[in-house]
């Protein structure tokens, strides 16, 4: 089957200032992202702060035009479309941004801002708008009482509800989560992440859910991506991953996730890192893991490792990547 989304080596620069100089550098926060999004699947995106999950979900839908590659869906190359071709496009794309107050424009009411992309994508009356908003918002399991309501009546987790009716309203088929429970508390997150399951099932949609927590991107998604500074180093299906982790760095990231059991937690292999995860300004050459790998050998620093498919579909970019018995070992 034919992926939904087909990502090709996606490159995405910035232009940041220089010190000393009146031209700017070069940052490449996204290098080469090869990604394949399948029909009806959640697929999790994950890597520490800076390493780009987000930037690469806004470079796919084309909210940030990519320096270099190609993203296309369902058989549309986006890159090259411009105006009203794109904004054609767009209903069928859409994005859960992470803050839920700072999206919203806090002058509008409720109905307004879920109504308003119906305004671009929907040939309906004011009356259409209305009803087709009060039945996204009843989805995402708010009253459609509270249509004339503005943002600052609501808590996070409304809001963010709120902002996924909005997302949902248009009818998309690829919807890009960047993060969306990240900003709420504890106790909310479970329900936003519920709902979005939920949603994915009944709506048949497409994801991309980008996050931090591992243990919500195992509940909820299908396959796995993991990123390190801006490149794409494994993905596997979720279960086998998380069991079998075959990149070094998808193995020290998992083995930071705690476990509640006391016994197994003092028991278990920890991967430590040291340094620091270097500037995308001045990347290491060949992999750019390579500084904080405990496997590192002379190829590492001379050649670029590939995003090579292996046995049941995994793909890994390591010259010298975990056996599936020693890495499952070890988490």
């Amino acid at each position: 089957m034919t992926p939904l989304v087909q990502v090709r080596d996606l490159a995405v620069d910035f232009k940041v200032p220089r010190r000393g100089s009146l031209l700017p550098a070069r940052l490449r926060a996204v290098s080469g992202v090869d990604l394949d999004i399948r029909r009806g699947e959640i697929i999790g995106v994950v890597g520490e702060s800076g390493c780009g999950k987000s930037t690469t979900g806004r470079a796919i839908l084309q909210l940030l035009r990519p320096s270099r590659g190609s993203v296309t869906f369902d058989g549309t190359e986006l890159t090259t479309l411009r105006g009203r071709r794109m904004r054609a496009m767009r209903r069928r794309m859409q994005m859960i941004f992470q803050d839920p107050y700072a999206s919203l424009n806090p002058r509008m009411t409720i109905g307004e801002l879920i109504e308003e992309p119906l305004l671009v994508h929907a040939d309906l009356s004011a009356a259409g708008r209305r009803a087709k908003a009060q039945e996204t918002m009843r989805l995402v399991g708010l009253s459609d009482r509270w249509h004339d309501r503005y943002p600052h009546e609501f808590s996070g987790g409304q809001r963010q509800r709120v902002g996924i009716a909005r997302t949902l309203v248009s009818g998309p088929d690829f919807v890009v989560a960047d993060e969306p429970v990240s900003a709420l508390d504890v106790s909310v997150q479970a329900q936003i992440v519920n709902l979005l399951e939920q949603l994915q099932e009944e709506l048949g949609l497409t994801m991309m859910f980008i996050a931090h927590d591992l243990a919500v991107v195992r509940h909820l998604c299908d396959r796995i991506a993991v990123m390190y500074l801006g490149a794409v180093v494994e993905v596997g299906e979720c279960e086998e991953l998380y069991r079998s982790p075959r990149h070094p760095y998808t193995k020290a990231l998992l083995s930071a996730v705690p476990i509640p059991d006391p016994l197994v937690e003092t028991q278990r292999q920890r991967v430590i890192l040291t340094g620091d995860v270097p500037s995308p300004l001045d990347p290491p050459s060949g992999c750019r893991f390579r500084t904080r790998c405990w496997k590192a050998q002379e190829v590492c620093a001379t050649t670029v490792p590939a995003l090579a498919e292996t046995a049941g579909g995994h793909r890994v970019a390591c010259h010298f990547p975990e056996p599936a018995s020693v890495a499952a070992a070890g988490v």
